[in-house]
């Protein structure tokens, strides 16, 4: 209760901050391996743009790897980017899913511990309290549920997802073994056993007239994550009247480079400066 009465009031103090003289000397920097939880894997590493000052935009990401793989450190480099743009990167680690433990929901308090520890000592590093999400694959569903269902105090200004599982009830009933096997894994239970958790686990089934701006983009090639899965979802923000917009490569699979990822990262900085100022 204490955290939650402290985050609102320091998302209402925010709003006093007085902009601080001679931004434009500030170098670029990085801090890396914050420690945000007791958790070996409650780390982010956070890069700051040159020339930062308390307007500056942040942007969370959030790794794929099928909610039990991976690791921040494989984005470094294709989140320069950002930075270059003149965008705060908080680039974070959370729990992965284990045989026994660290299933479903701690990888959303691991989100929620991250966004306020940044928030704490934005004045430590200069940037704003205006925050994305973006996330990819697994990254892109913990961004996404996290902006639309378990945001309580509306730090998530935008949000953007790649390749990202939106519905699980829908793959629950899809005939893919694969997606079905991952995702149980991630949340302990079968679809026949809980219905419910794989219902509201689902960013789908979360959306509401209040989601956040959404951005979303698929791999027309993608067999891991069906492009139907962020089709669907854009048609129910649409039915809400959710500002959203989905980029289709049409000879992408899950994931890409190249031209097709210098156009994810260019569209990501538009829809952030669109959405969030």
């Amino acid at each position: 209760m204490l955290l939650l009465m402290f985050s609102a009031c320091l998302s209402a103090c925010k709003k006093d901050l007085i902009e601080p003289p001679e931004t434009s000397g500030r170098e670029a920097t990085q801090f890396i391996d914050v420690v945000y939880g007791n958790a070996a894997e409650q780390k982010y590493d956070i890069h700051l743009p040159k020339g930062r000052n308390v307007q500056t935009k942040v942007m969370v990401f959030l790794h794929g790897g099928s909610w039990r793989d991976e690791d921040k450190s494989q984005y470094t480099e294709i989140l320069k980017y950002f930075v270059d743009q003149g965008i705060a990167v908080v680039n974070m680690n959370y729990r992965l899913a284990k045989a026994s433990d660290d299933k479903f929901p701690v990888q959303m308090d691991d989100i929620r511990m991250a966004i306020d520890h940044v928030l704490v000592n934005s004045d430590q590093f200069v940037v704003s309290d205006n925050i994305a999400l973006v996330g990819s694959s697994a990254g892109g569903h913990l961004a996404l549920l996290y902006a639309y269902a378990y945001d309580e105090f509306k730090n998530v200004k935008a949000v953007a997802a790649l390749s990202a599982p939106t519905d699980f009830v829908q793959a629950a009933g899809s005939g893919n073994n694969q997606a079905i096997a991952t995702i149980q894994y991630f949340l302990g239970v079968s679809y026949s056993n809980d219905p419910d958790l794989w219902r509201n686990t689902s960013p789908y089934w979360k959306a509401t007239s209040q989601s956040a701006p959404t951005m979303l983009f698929v791999g027309a090639k993608d067999v891991i994550v069906l492009p139907i899965q962020s089709i669907s979802l854009q048609q129910r923000l649409n039915s809400f009247g959710i500002k959203n917009e989905l980029v289709s490569y049409p000879n992408e699979g899950h994931v890409w480079g190249g031209a097709s990822l210098d156009d994810t990262r260019k569209k990501i900085v538009e829809w952030m400066n669109e959405n969030m100022d």
